[in-house]
């Protein structure tokens, strides 16, 4: 059987979302920083390691405030959530608190929730008993610090999602 899931990758601008979709899908990093405007939609076939073959649509939702007011509309029908922070700026974990937990609830209910470390390359301005606060406090299922750059648990972060998605499907 083949799942046909959405995901949705969410965060504030410049934490690594489009580039961690890209190493995801290519196993390639840019240093090109580009705004993400609206949403980029990516495809993604993966096959799990139980078997079950999954059609990934990842939707990487621009960060910037002047499309909150859209953003909603590319949540709908989301099976799993990536929530990215930045490890070298704190300000970006707070935010998902403070801001990205509003929309989820009030869009989202009872989806899986992944927080995605990102920047695990670089000097971290946050402690991983902050992060663990965080993953509670959005409730969130896992925690992965990934490195968007070098690779460090992308692929494992993605296929971890889509079984818990699969897993959600095979319930209901």
């Amino acid at each position: 059987m083949t799942y046909q899931i959405k995901i949705i990758i969410i965060g504030d601008p410049g934490v690594g979302k489009t580039s961690l979709v890209k190493q995801f899908i290519s196993k390639k990093f840019s240093r090109d920083y580009r705004i993400t405007i609206g949403t980029n939609i990516f495809i993604k076939k993966l096959i799990l390691k139980t078997g079950e073959a999954i059609k990934m649509q990842l939707w990487d939702i621009a960060g910037q405030e002047r499309w909150v007011k859209m953003r909603h509309l590319y949540y709908n029908g989301a099976d799993g959530v990536m929530m990215v922070a930045d490890l070298t700026r704190r300000k970006t974990f707070e935010q998902l608190i403070k801001f990205w937990k509003l929309d989820l609830m009030k869009y989202c209910k009872n989806t899986p929730i992944i927080l995605i470390a990102n920047k695990n390359d670089l000097v971290n301005e946050i402690t991983k008993e902050e992060i663990e606060i965080i993953r509670n406090d959005i409730n969130g299922s896992y925690i992965f610090n990934t490195s968007a750059k070098d690779g460090t648990n992308v692929y494992k972060s993605f296929e971890v999602l889509a079984n818990e998605i699969v897993k959600n499907k095979l319930k209901a």
